[in-house]
């Protein structure tokens, strides 16, 4: 028997049970989609914490004050003549609620030197329109772009360049409150890392003016060579003990691989398990089919069809399946993959642009360290971005896109093709096997 003829026979078997087979098809669906959706947005957001690390610099090292004293102008002078040690920013940060335009939106006011606020932005300081800010005492201020266009008024500006905003700041039991000339606002960066897009920031003398500061609470170090970063980190933990919490990016990219990796395993090892229900259910279905068309295959055998014929017509319903089943999976999977990311994206943005309560700094104030983890000075668990002390329990937001790449889809495609093959092997044996004299007893 040719392929058309088996192809012919195993569609029309397939096609006289619509409603099963149709069902058959949606159990190879949900356990293919179910991965092609986890494994893309687990990729896509390792993809963009490696991004977002990669914007500071391989090189970089970052350096907490958990004590309320904080750093001064002398331990960024001795942290710049340690070996290897090469660009040293000193950031001082807190909290705070910026009013402009009838609207309100909780920022994390960062203080650094113009200068250095290329560091901060991924080496290129970009601008949806005015002028970065001057180092002077002045509270001119750079705002992020959800600060001017925030989620609460849709997306609609309330902040613009040249006119002045409110900035009101805790202070012990009071607040203080501030007038702050916006000089310019900075295009979206959705950073893991630093919230440029939900920041007011300003020169150093100007933060430590308005947050009532002699001290910065961060120091985002660059060494000369990659090579050196780890020596530099454990010296640097070495010498402040607990005072301080130092982490590198590196470091950061191996705890966020690390992390993404095993989520992505136990993602898949769930998704997995939907996908041996989808086999178990095949083989039922595939065993039912054979019994009722046992009178069939004993018609076929007594007409001179071998037992591999008989083998083929079934193995190819089955392949059929898969197909089917995968390619549709992969489809549903991958819109499935980008719904999700659009919902957490906009959800984690409006958590970011929330009034009810700061948001998460680049890092804390006084005592907190934005960033924190790693390193021989402040443990081994790393956290990307700190929490200021009036602070929610909300995260900033993260914009990532799943990725589908073509090995994904070619694996998913294979996967739903393999364990649908695998379980129709039994029921195609179990049919190839029958006898002609004992199949055709049951007309």
């Amino acid at each position: 028997m040719n392929l058309k003829d088996t192809f012919w026979l195993s569609y029309t078997d397939l096609t006289e049970k619509k409603v099963r087979t149709i069902l058959t098809i949606f159990m190879v669906v949900i356990g293919v989609a179910a991965i092609v959706a986890l494994v893309s947005l687990t990729t896509g957001i390792s993809y963009e914490i490696t991004n977002e690390l990669a914007s500071l610099g391989p090189t970089s090292i970052l350096i907490s004050a958990t004590q309320s004293a904080g750093f001064t102008p002398a331990d960024t002078a001795a942290i710049a003549s340690l070996p290897n040690a090469s660009t040293v920013i000193p950031i001082a940060t807190g909290s705070g609620t910026l009013f402009s335009g009838n609207q309100n939106s909780s920022v994390t006011v960062i203080g650094i030197a113009q200068e250095n606020l290329k560091y901060i932005m991924g080496g290129n300081v970009s601008l949806y329109e005015g002028s970065v800010y001057n180092d002077t005492i002045a509270p001119d201020a750079v705002i992020g772009y959800d600060v001017a266009f925030p989620s609460t008024a849709s997306g609609r500006q309330v902040a613009f360049v040249g006119q002045p905003a409110t900035l009101k700041i805790p202070n012990g039991r009071s607040t203080n409150s501030y007038t702050i000339p916006i000089q310019g606002i900075a295009k979206t960066y959705t950073s893991a890392l630093i919230p440029i897009d939900t920041a007011v920031i300003m020169s150093m003398p100007a933060a430590e003016s308005l947050l009532h500061k002699t001290s910065f609470n961060e120091i985002l170090l660059q060494a000369k060579n990659s090579s050196g970063v780890t020596p530099l980190t454990n010296l640097i933990a070495d010498i402040y003990g607990s005072r301080a919490r130092v982490i590198n990016t590196q470091q950061l990219a191996s705890t966020a691989a690390n992390i993404t990796g095993s989520i992505t395993l136990l993602l898949v090892v769930i998704a997995g398990i939907s996908l041996m229900v989808a086999a178990v259910g095949i083989m039922n279905i595939m065993l039912m089919s054979v019994m009722e068309k046992t009178h069939e295959i004993g018609i076929m055998k007594s007409l001179g069809f071998k037992n591999r014929d008989v083998l083929g017509v079934f193995l190819l319903q089955a392949l059929l399946i898969g197909i089917i089943g995968g390619i549709i999976g992969i489809i549903v999977g991958t819109g499935a993959s980008y719904s999700l990311a659009a919902i957490s994206s906009s959800a984690s943005h409006s958590n970011t642009t929330s009034t009810s309560s700061p948001p998460n700094g680049f890092a804390g104030g006084g005592g907190g360290g934005g960033f924190a983890g790693g390193g021989r000075g402040g443990g081994r668990g790393a956290v990307f971005v700190g929490r200021s002390p009036t602070s929610s329990g909300s995260s900033p937001g993260i914009s990532f896109s799943p990725v589908v790449s073509p090995g994904l889809i070619a694996e998913a495609l294979f996967v739903a093709v393999f364990v649908s093959v695998l379980a129709g092997i039994y029921p195609a044996w179990k049919a190839s096997k029958m006898q002609p004299i004992d199949a055709l007893r049951q007309l």
